[in-house]
């Protein structure tokens, strides 16, 4: 879990910050991928699917499964650059709460 998600940490989209949901969609677009893939292969392989029939169903895989594989690359790049952006606009508080005991320390040593 996110050390910087403290309100409300019970809510799912508090367990993993931005990268890691980057991660998770980019994962499953190549599992899209791969499943469009063996059904591809699956349509081709059949014996009852010939002709028409084929192409029309291999094209409607093609089209349902690469558009859900595109929006899950969309994804995963907008997590990628919304990261960044907080990254560069506003740091992460835990790495603030962390100096701030380190710099009491060497003002009690002065």
């Amino acid at each position: 879990m996110s050390k910087c998600c403290k309100c409300a940490k019970w809510f799912p989209h508090n367990w993993l910050c931005l990268k890691g949901l980057s991660i998770i969609f980019l994962t499953l677009f190549y599992l899209a991928i791969v499943l469009c893939v063996y059904q591809m292969v699956a349509v081709i392989m059949h014996p009852g699917i010939t002709g028409s029939l084929m192409w029309r169903a291999l094209l409607q895989i093609a089209i349902s499964n690469l558009g859900v594989a595109l929006g899950f690359l969309t994804m995963a790049k907008i997590l990628r650059v919304l990261r960044k952006i907080k990254q560069a606009v506003a740091p992460c508080c835990c790495s603030k709460e962390e100096a701030k005991p380190e710099e009491a320390k060497q003002e009690e040593t002065k």
